[in-house]
């Protein structure tokens, strides 16, 4: 057992180095006014007064309307997909759910470019179906909330369908087979035995899409919406005379992560979906 903790030795000093410091720099740096990553040379300063701000509290319920909408149609895109697989008796289901998430192996901004770029005039197909002379309508979505949005589902619906698959393809048959000896009908099954057990899949895939939407900027920026969170965080980090407001913003964020990641370990102690 001690030769395991000493092969644990080295994960431990890179978790000091790549989290623990930082997090103790973004704290010193909160409670600073700073021109960049100087934390010995910056005077003190009340940031407090930043985060209950017009500006930020309106960030703060923008990115959380559009989180909560993009997670919402994700799960009511994803539940269905998921169970489809789940429950469908034929071979290589696996090879069907990779080329669902087959995005996530690829290159975040590039996906969304091009996303993105299909929301402007002008676009691939648009531009095709004019050179054999025929004349698409575009959407001009681009910089609207609905394209944000759509943009966002087609972004993250892969991290609500994994979990939820995993959960459901992990349920034991025979459970289906006692509801039906039972006399329990599809529906009552359905809702007394296979949706209860998928609740930990759906808390890990609603914490998996809510989170990055509410609290990243890459993909919301790249889609002409500009008055997130996170792309306020980012906002202050560009310059460097407001380093210590983007640090505390960035360390109420990160708090909010960590609550959701409790909730997670809370709901999912084996990390079951996840696998």
């Amino acid at each position: 057992m001690n030769r395991f903790k000493k092969m644990a030795i080295p994960y431990l000093i890179w978790m000091i180095i790549l989290v623990l410091i930082p997090i103790v720099i973004l704290i010193i740096m909160s409670f600073q006014r700073t021109k960049g990553i100087k934390i010995f040379e910056g005077t003190f300063n009340n940031n407090f007064k930043i985060i209950f701000s017009k500006d930020v509290m309106q960030r703060l319920w923008l990115s959380f309307i559009y989180s909560a909408v993009v997670t919402v149609f994700c799960l009511i895109i994803a539940y269905p997909v998921a169970y489809i697989i789940a429950r469908a008796n034929f071979k290589h289901r696996f090879l069907v759910l990779s080329f669902l998430i087959l995005p996530m192996w690829s290159n975040t901004l590039l996906r969304t470019k091009g996303i993105a770029s299909l929301f402007m005039e002008g676009n691939i197909f648009t531009s095709l179906f004019e050179k054999i002379g025929i004349t698409l309508p575009t959407l001009n979505w681009y910089a609207t909330p609905m394209g944000v949005i759509t943009g966002m589902i087609s972004m993250y619906l892969p991290f609500m369908i994994l979990p939820i698959y995993n959960s459901l393809e992990k349920i034991d048959k025979s459970l289906y087979d006692a509801s039906d000896d039972l006399g329990a009908n599809a529906f009552k099954t359905f809702w007394k035995v296979t949706f209860p057990i998928s609740l930990k899949g759906i808390t890990t895939g609603i914490i998996l899409v809510f989170l990055p939407c509410a609290t990243g900027f890459g993909v919301a920026e790249q889609l002409g919406e500009n008055g997130l969170i996170g792309t306020y965080i980012k906002t202050q980090f560009d310059n460097e005379a407001t380093y210590g407001v983007g640090a505390l913003v960035s360390l109420i964020i990160l708090v909010i992560i960590i609550g959701a990641l409790f909730i997670v370990g809370k709901v999912d102690k084996e990390g079951e979906t996840l696998l």
